[in-house]
């Protein structure tokens, strides 16, 4: 009966799976376009090694389990996008062990910024708004 009473009220954007939960479909933003999360190897590379693009892209490193990270991937994201001068992309190191060795990723979380393809800059653990935008100053 329950699950009746919700398979009639369900939103257009929502699915369900079989048990009557609903499984939340996401949109693209406008935001969301410059914005790589959760790149892969390809899409590194396609990107951050890109040594045809003069916009810079900020590869923020982290894995789930970090919770500065939870913490400075919002604030990253609010510095980049369209409207910006920078990209961001972000990377798993738990999923990418191989991609976080290669750029000696030791502590989390790692921000490294690439630009024509080549590392500018890097820094290591939390970084307030303040931090970040001098950061992004030195570019």
């Amino acid at each position: 009966m329950f699950t009746q009473l919700v398979r009639s009220a369900r939103p257009a954007t929502a699915s369900f799976r079989s048990t009557g939960v609903a499984v939340r479909t996401f949109h693209s933003t406008r935001i969301a376009r410059d914005h790589f999360l959760d790149a892969n190897e390809d899409a590194f590379t396609k990107r951050a090694l890109d040594e045809s693009s003069a916009k810079p892209v900020l590869v923020d490193f982290y894995a789930a389990w970090c919770q500065p990270c939870r913490v400075l991937t919002p604030l990253l994201k609010g510095v980049t996008g369209p409207e910006s001068d920078y990209d961001l992309m972000t990377v798993d190191v738990d999923e990418h062990p191989d991609l976080a060795a290669k750029y000696k990723v030791t502590a989390l979380p790692t921000v490294v910024a690439f630009k024509n393809g080549a590392v500018k800059n890097k820094f290591v653990g939390f970084k307030g708004l303040a931090d970040i935008n001098k950061f992004l100053g030195l570019l």
